[in-house]
């Protein structure tokens, strides 16, 4: 049975602080992303970094981007150079595409990758 879609949770270790920390690039690979798999953005990326003084653990960005087929997440923690990716479509989903593409631009020193089947009941 067909589910209604997946969600990809992908998760690098060891990127660049630089890259951890750079909200034009992060802005950027969201919009590729999504040109990437053959989506389409309901609205610009939108991307935040978090204020030291609100968490100094916490230091880093997280953005979002809206999809006609769900959307795409990005949360970075700049002490620990860790970048999560969250991409969930209702629609197929390429898991070795993804993976190539994000360690492509990212370079993590090693990343581990979680696939949810979501809405497994969403088609009769």
């Amino acid at each position: 049975m067909k589910p209604f879609g997946y969600s990809l949770h992908f998760d690098m270790y060891g990127v660049e602080s630089a890259l951890c920390d750079d909200l034009g690039f992060c802005h950027d690979v969201l919009v590729a992303l999504v040109k990437f798999l053959g989506m389409h953005q309901q609205a610009p990326p939108f991307i935040f970094r978090t204020p030291p003084e609100l968490n100094p653990e916490m230091v880093g960005l997280s953005g979002w981007i809206p999809l006609i087929q769900s959307g795409i997440s990005i949360h970075t923690l700049l002490k620990r150079r860790f970048i999560s990716v969250d991409v969930y479509t209702c629609g197929e989903l390429n898991v070795d595409a993804v993976t190539t593409f994000l360690c492509d631009l990212f370079h993590p020193d090693h990343y581990e990758s979680h696939m949810l089947v979501r809405g497994t009941e969403y088609y009769p």
